[in-house]
C-alpha cells in the first residue's frame, strides 16, 4: 500500500466481534490485496464499521477500476477471473472464492458491490450471534 501510494482512511472501527482471527485476517488481507491490485490513478481505500441490531458490518471501499457489471455475479466462483483480471493483472480467480467459502464456515456474510466508475465496496457481516458481549 505504501509503494502504491494508497491513501487509507478508517473510521468507526471500535466494534467488538467474536470470530477466528487467523481466517478473518486472511479474508480482509485478500480483499485489501484486490483493492491494491485493481487501484485507480489516485488510489484510496476506506475501512469502516457499521453496527445495527443484527450485528456488525465491516465495509472496505475503494475507488479502483471496479468490476464489470456482467462479471459481478460471478466474482465468488472458483477460478473466475473476470474481464479486468484477464486484461490488467495476473489473476487466479481463487482469492474471493476462498473468502466466500471461509465466510460460510465462520458464519459471516460476504457481499460485493461495484461500478466501473466508482470502485468496489465489500461488506463482511458479523452477525449478532457471533458478537461478543
Amino acid at each position: 500500500m505504501i509503494e502504491g501510494k494508497i491513501r487509507l482512511e478508517t473510521s468507526a472501527l471500535e466494534k467488538t466481534v467474536f470470530t477466528d482471527v487467523k481466517w478473518t485476517d486472511f479474508i480482509i488481507g485478500q480483499i485489501l490485496m484486490n483493492s491494491v491490485k485493481y487501484r485507480s490513478n489516485e488510489p484510496k481505500i476506506e475501512i469502516y464499521g457499521l453496527q445495527n441490531q443484527n450485528g456488525v458490518t465491516l465495509m472496505i471501499a475503494d475507488n479502483g477500476i471496479g468490476i464489470c457489471k456482467k462479471d459481478l455475479g460471478r466474482v465468488f466462483d472458483k477460478g473466475f477471473t473476470g474481464e479486468n483480471g484477464r486484461a490488467s493483472v495476473k489473476s487466479t480467480g481463487i482469492g474471493l472464492y476462498l473468502c466466500k467459502k471461509l465466510c460460510g464456515k465462520l458464519n459471516l456474510g460476504l457481499s460485493i458491490a461495484s461500478t466501473e466508475s466508482r470502485g468496489t465496496v465489500v461488506s463482511i457481516v458479523f452477525p449478532r450471534s457471533n458478537m461478543f458481549e
